[in-house]
């Protein structure tokens, strides 16, 4: 276990005043008044989702394995010329526990499922604290099977083929690509240590 340095060195900023600047059905762009012993950030930006469960989490990351094998999906979004590696993720909804957002998500973009028992839970992570007010939960999807055909939804508005990958392939790409996401990269390297250590 690490050591603990949480109080070695206090918070010396704080929040004054917050300002929306913009929003959308998703998320608040914030500009905040931050105020410190080295002097004051007027506008300073946050984005923050509007639904949050407890610990900030915001979203889930859930990365599938499918009979020994890792599943990633490769897609595109527009602000990025070349595909990019991503594990199913996606927001939580309110009153809807994390687990089962994860599972919803793996549903939705894969047209896979599992029981809540079989989703192992891979911890949090901060993905960009300086901008985004979030955390997201990751989870690995053990003993994933294909939905009934009547519950599969239609292909989800940017979400691509799964293709999947050896444990050993997973983890090279994790390591070496530099067009996946860091929910992905941290769900990918943390199932790997924790599948060697055998937890």
């Amino acid at each position: 276990m690490p050591p603990d340095h949480t109080d070695a060195e206090p918070n010396a900023h704080r929040i004054i005043t917050r300002r929306v600047a913009a929003t959308n059905s998703r998320y608040d762009v914030l500009f905040d008044r931050i105020a410190g012993s080295n002097g004051e950030v007027p506008d300073y930006l946050m984005v923050r989702p509007k639904v949050r469960h407890a610990d900030l989490i915001t979203g889930v990351c859930v990365l599938p394995v499918v009979d020994g094998q890792i599943g990633l999906m490769q897609v595109r979004r527009p602000h990025f010329p070349e595909p990019l590696w991503v594990a199913p993720s996606g927001f939580v909804e309110p009153n809807e526990p994390t687990d089962v957002s994860a599972r919803r998500e793996l549903e939705e973009e894969t047209g896979l499922t599992c029981d809540l028992a079989d989703l192992r839970p891979l911890g949090l992570l901060l993905l960009d604290p300086g901008v985004l007010e979030a955390r997201v939960a990751l989870y690995a999807a053990e003993r994933t099977r294909p939905l009934a055909e009547s519950a599969v939804h239609a292909e989800e508005l940017g979400a691509g083929r799964l293709i999947l990958f050896t444990p050993a392939e997973m983890e090279e790409l994790a390591l070496t690509s530099a067009s996946m996401d860091g929910g992905t990269v941290a769900a990918c390297l943390r199932w790997a240590i924790l599948s060697r250590r055998g937890t």
